[in-house]
Parts: C-alpha cells; structure tokens; sequence
C-alpha cells in the first residue's frame, strides 16, 4: 500500500513537472458555483484548457452566461479557453460600473477561441503586460457557430491589447 501511495506521488510530480494540464469543463451558466465559467477562471492554472459542455451550450442554440460582476483575470498563462465545439455567449450587460472588461489577460501565451462576448461597457477582451497571446483562430475548425473565432461586439472597446511589455499578440 506504502508503495502503491509512493508511486502516485511520483507519477502526480511527474504529470505536474511536464506541464500536462488538466481539463476543466464549463458545464453550468451560472454566473458563480462548481462548473460556472468564473469557478473554471479561478481554479485555471499554467497548462490547462477550459472548454463547454456542447449538452448545455449547444452549438446550435448558444447558451448565455451573465456576469453579475468582472470575470477573474487571466494571470496563470499557457490557458486555453476553447469554445469551438459549443455556443457560448458572455453578455456583460449585468456587470455593474462604469467600466468593466470581458475577458482580461495578464499573462503570457493564453489562447481564446469559440466565444461571443457582448455588451461590456469596457473591452470585450483586455490585454495588458502580456505577449504571445492569441485571441481566435480558424473559423473552420470546429462545431460551434464561430469555430475558432470569436464575435465581439457591443462593447465600448472590442480588443484592447496595451501596456509596457505587451508585444507579439496575435488577434
């Protein structure tokens, strides 16, 4: 039993110190709890994808998820948030403030694909201080309505990518 524990502590090291990440899957759209879009941005860490349930996104019927305030921002890096094979939509339209972001981006080399974020009064997608990031992809790659692309719309700023030390994003 000793060794039977030993050796899982190994293979868990192992997995950990070769970046495998693991898959968090958005399976609610609630705005907060287990399986909520924010629980996913909070328990994100380097190497982890985040992708949606095509059962309650579907891909032809998107689903919507409403913050009731900013999402949690992105600081881990090397995150894939992939919405291609499912209809996700984040409507900003009960954020509150004056000022309130989508989607923010604080670290290196994150990939964002498959979203419809609309109606935040800031940036649908901010990127400040980071590099190597990319926002979309091939809108043929994938079952949802945009596949690797994204739609941002009715935002007061669509992309905004800013800051010292932002360099080689790619949108």
């Amino acid at each position: 039993m000793k060794r039977a524990v030993i050796l899982g502590l190994l293979i868990v090291a192992a997995v950990t110190s070769l970046g495998l990440g693991r898959e968090l899957v958005v399976t609610s759209t609630a705005d907060s709890g287990t399986g909520s879009f924010r629980w996913a941005l909070q328990m994100a860490r380097s190497g982890d994808t985040i992708t949606f349930d095509p059962e309650v996104f579907p891909p032809d019927d998107p689903a919507t998820i409403y913050p009731r305030s900013e999402l949690p921002p992105i600081n881990c890096g090397n995150l894939i948030i992939d919405a291609s094979n499912a209809g996700v939509i984040i409507d900003g339209t009960n954020v509150p403030g004056d000022w309130n972001n989508g989607l923010q981006v604080y670290s290196d080399s994150n990939t964002i694909m498959g979203l419809q974020i609309v109606n935040f009064m800031g940036s649908g997608i901010a990127i400040g201080g980071a590099s190597w990031n990319t926002v979309g992809g091939d809108r043929g790659i994938g079952t949802g309505p945009l596949g690797r692309g994204n739609l941002v719309s009715g935002n007061g700023i669509g992309i905004d990518i800013c800051d010292h030390g932002t360099s080689h994003n790619l949108v």
